[in-house]
């Protein structure tokens, strides 16, 4: 397959996950990402963004045109919902469970639901930049979205306002964040994105420090620190990936012998254990931490 794979989800325990990419490709793994298969999708439309909140039964998918999938059977079926915006979604966040949920798109866009997603609200709109990402770490009331020229946006009241914090980044590059990750509450996290772009919080935002040297070659396209704010990971452009152990301190290059665009990633909470997707259908898949990475070949 040689569909570009946008996002990765795996719920629960981590044994059944699903990504989701170019062409409203969706596929799914029940073997912790070691193989995967097909899944018939009603749209054509890309698909960049995936989440299964809570179990691998209930799903949602977003992407290209307004689309908004769901799924209540483990991806036997999707039925498109209506999401009354034509505008490209690029990711969706679920906090606790299937019930509340927040997507976020072109031109600010910030969607809600409150009915399991059958029913979406727009919170906001008409910024002009695009949001990339959005995360609430704890509950359902704090969260936080990030996008074009280093948009980042935080609500203290469940979206129904959002305030923007960019000018508490201690840098003067306005480059694009793709990625936020808070590991366990909302005061500490990290955004990144173009150029390795790295940012960290530790009081919910007040001030952002760049951890890395800005205007390196690899962008990073995802964050993700699963349990705690010391080991993480991120993945990015020309098969880029870099761990921490140390909260951002330092950032160690691991080896992924590929070229392809890395996009997403999933880590199990002790960071043993991840799934990486990205272009031209690329799986890279770990068990050691990231010592090695296996290229999961698709044989569809």
């Amino acid at each position: 397959m040689e569909n570009a794979l946008y996002s990765v989800s795996f719920p629960a325990d981590g044994n059944v996950g699903y990504a989701v990419g170019e062409n409203g490709v969706i596929i799914k793994s029940i073997d912790q990402g070691a193989t995967w298969e097909p899944l018939n999708s009603p749209t054509q439309n890309h698909l960049y963004g995936v989440d299964f909140p809570c179990d691998p039964q209930n799903g949602f998918a977003v992407g290209a045109k307004g689309t908004i999938l769901k799924t209540v059977d483990g991806g036997k079926e999707w039925k498109i919902v209506p999401s009354n915006t034509d505008l490209d979604l690029f990711a969706l966040h679920f906090p606790q469970t299937e019930l509340i949920g927040f997507v976020v798109g072109d031109d600010g866009l910030i969607l809600e639901t409150d009915d399991k997603g059958e029913t979406w609200t727009a919170l906001r709109q008409g910024s002009g930049r695009k949001l990339y990402s959005i995360i609430f770490p704890s509950d359902t009331l704090t969260g936080y979205a990030v996008g074009e020229r280093s948009a980042i946006y935080k609500t203290t009241n469940g979206g129904a306002h959002w305030f923007l914090q960019t000018d508490n980044i201690n840098s003067e590059y306005r480059l694009d964040l793709r990625s936020v990750s808070f590991p366990s509450d909302d005061l500490i996290g990290y955004a990144a994105g173009d150029r390795q772009t790295i940012y960290k919080t530790i009081d919910g935002g007040e001030t952002w420090k760049l951890l890395t040297e800005a205007f390196m070659a690899h962008s990073l396209y995802a964050v993700r620190f699963p349990t705690n704010e010391f080991v993480g990971f991120a993945v990015g452009k020309y098969g880029r990936i870099i761990k921490t152990f140390d909260g951002g301190q330092n950032f160690l290059t691991q080896i992924s012998e590929i070229d392809a665009d890395l996009y997403s990633l999933y880590c199990h909470p002790e960071c043993e254990s991840a799934v990486v997707v990205g272009s031209k259908g690329t799986i890279l898949r770990t068990i050691n931490g990231g010592s090695t990475w296996i290229n999961v070949k698709l044989s569809f």
